[in-house]
């Protein structure tokens, strides 16, 4: 069911939603399918509109990156089924933000082979012995920086 129909300054209505990182579709991809894949799990859900941040599109040149956008019904299992399947290219690196890590490490342990690397946005202190820290800072997937970690770690 739609959420309430709010009048904004532009004079146009807009229906609403309690969560808006909710909508759109759980999973999006960019770059070639046979290259090596950077599998995402972004606990913000960015990526809502179908393409992927802009800051990672450069990295599609070289890499499939695969965003699963967590809070999107449905992206976690389609994730964990990309992982079974064999339906990502290795080595598969796996990134993710910190309030995606437990969610994430459940994934991986019904796929204990799947990932190569899960690098560690700002991971909460329990979970930083689990993969490998890229930044403690607090930064959406889509900062720059965080792009710029990720390409040191899979180069």
């Amino acid at each position: 069911m739609p959420g309430p129909v709010h009048t904004l300054s532009d004079g146009y209505s807009r229906t609403m939603t309690a969560h808006p990182e909710t909508e759109g579709p759980p999973v999006v991809t960019g770059g070639d399918p046979g290259q090596s894949t950077i599998l995402v799990f972004d606990p913000n859900g960015l990526a809502k509109h179908g393409e992927l941040p802009a800051t990672w599109r450069p990295l599609t040149e070289r890499r499939r990156v695969v965003w699963c956008r967590v809070p999107a019904d449905g992206a976690l299992t389609e994730a964990a089924e990309l992982l079974a399947d064999g339906g990502l290219t290795p080595p598969v690196h796996v990134v993710c933000g910190a309030q995606a890590v437990h969610p994430v490490l459940r994934v991986l342990d019904d796929q204990p082979d799947a990932a190569a690397s899960l690098l560690l946005v700002n991971p909460p202190p329990e979970a930083r012995n689990t993969g490998e820290v890229i930044t403690l800072e607090d930064l959406p997937l889509g900062h720059p920086e965080v792009v710029a970690a990720v390409e040191r770690a899979t180069a």
